[in-house]
């Protein structure tokens, strides 16, 4: 029977570390260089996973983990300041200590992270916040 609810997603987004910490400071998020249409794909209350390949970009060291954890908190996607043309949005945002890619890689489609943003599936996003909650002092 359906009950009306709808369940949050779960959205893993691509960035290096330094990138996505600005996110954290600013309460927001971006995607794909500041591209609107996959922060529109997203609702207030879904869950964002932060996926760095490196520290810094474009040199930084290589990292590959998660690195920083969230919701969507804004109604819709907002020009940004940090990209002419681009957008952001608003989410509240944690660094995490880096939950590394071994940790996750049976839950994560590492195939899909050259895309820069995805969707998990409901079960591989529950094993992987799963994980982030241990993580958590």
């Amino acid at each position: 029977m359906f009950s009306g609810m709808v369940t949050p997603r779960s959205w893993v987004i691509v960035a290096s570390r330094d990138h996505a910490r600005r996110g954290v400071s600013g309460g927001f998020v971006m995607a794909n260089h500041g591209k609107r249409a996959p922060l529109a794909r997203m609702v207030r209350g879904d869950g964002i996973l932060i996926y760095s390949p490196t520290t810094t970009h474009p040199d930084g060291v290589p990292l590959r983990a998660i690195t920083i954890v969230g919701e969507v908190t804004g109604e819709a996607p907002e020009p940004s300041d940090l990209i002419a043309g681009g957008f952001r949005r608003k989410a509240s945002l944690r660094e995490i200590e880096p939950l590394p890619l071994e940790e996750v890689r049976k839950h994560l489609p590492v195939s899909r992270i050259r895309f820069g943003f995805f969707e998990l599936d409901a079960a591989d996003a529950e094993a992987i916040w799963a994980l982030v909650d241990k993580r958590r002092a």
